[in-house]
């Protein structure tokens, strides 16, 4: 039976995550040897008419609506779906929607939370921070290291673009209930993030690479978590042991009554 699981994952892997997967680092790789990010941002950076600064990094559009806006929505659709989970453990109608509901949850909890990690642990610079956009940081690969002395930028990966990708997960919850609606839910969160993602490489505060780690980040987490959630089930020598172990410890406790 333990077998199976791992085959039934692999098999789920391979249909869900190889070609993800393997499509990001082909892309990914090629950003890092045309050297993309740069050339991308600068082109941006022009047509905007900067010089010293990103013109449109305040621009009401893009920082009032598109940023500010965009992220409290994303908090309110967190919001909504965590009532519905509390919600389904009264609600009848909503009940059989309960692990769904929470997977949904769940899973946008942890991509957002597994970018901010990033963010937290690696080196690189947001455009508007960089010495060519009128910053005062060096740009540098993920994959390199910063001259000794060189500042540390905290922009990687993408955060804003990350609370939209992250509902790429309602692909896997319409598959679960309303398999009809599984692709509209994928586009749904896919131009959520490619929209939030542009927003900020307007603004100069993320380059083109970080929000392409952001979408793997969502996708990954919730494709993982989908498994975790509907499809897998424990092997047949797990209950044996925990049924096992239940017999042991109730035989322990009316034996210690009986004393």
């Amino acid at each position: 039976m333990t077998e199976n699981v791992r085959k039934t994952f692999l098999g789920f892997a391979k249909e869900r995550l190889l070609l993800p997967i393997l499509a990001f680092a082909v892309v990914i790789f090629v950003l890092e040897m045309t050297n993309a990010d740069m050339r991308w941002e600068s082109t941006l950076f022009h047509w905007e008419g900067g010089v010293k600064s990103w013109p449109l990094r305040g621009h009401w559009l893009t920082q009032t609506i598109l940023h500010t806006f965009g992220r409290d929505v994303v908090l309110l659709l967190s919001f909504v779906v965590l009532i519905g989970v509390g919600l389904s453990l009264r609600n009848p109608w909503l009940r059989p929607y309960r692990r769904g509901l929470s997977y949904l949850f769940t899973s946008v909890l942890a991509s957002v939370l597994l970018v901010r990690i990033g963010k937290a642990i690696t080196h690189m610079t947001c455009p508007w921070d960089v010495v060519e956009f009128g910053g005062h940081m060096l740009h540098s690969s993920l994959f390199a290291t910063l001259p000794e002395g060189a500042a540390y930028g905290q922009c990687f990966p993408g955060g804003h673009s990350s609370g939209g990708f992250a509902w790429v997960a309602l692909f896997y919850f319409f598959k679960e209930y309303q398999p009809r609606y599984a692709k509209a839910g994928l586009i749904f969160g896919l131009a959520l993030g490619s929209v939030f993602g542009f927003t900020q490489e307007l603004r100069g505060a993320h380059f083109l690479s970080h929000d392409l780690w952001s979408l793997a980040v969502a996708w990954i987490c919730a494709s993982l978590l989908y498994y975790g959630f509907f499809l897998w089930r424990p092997s047949a020598r797990s209950i044996e042991r925990f049924q096992t172990s239940n017999v042991i410890k109730t035989a322990a406790l009316d034996k210690s009554m009986t004393k």
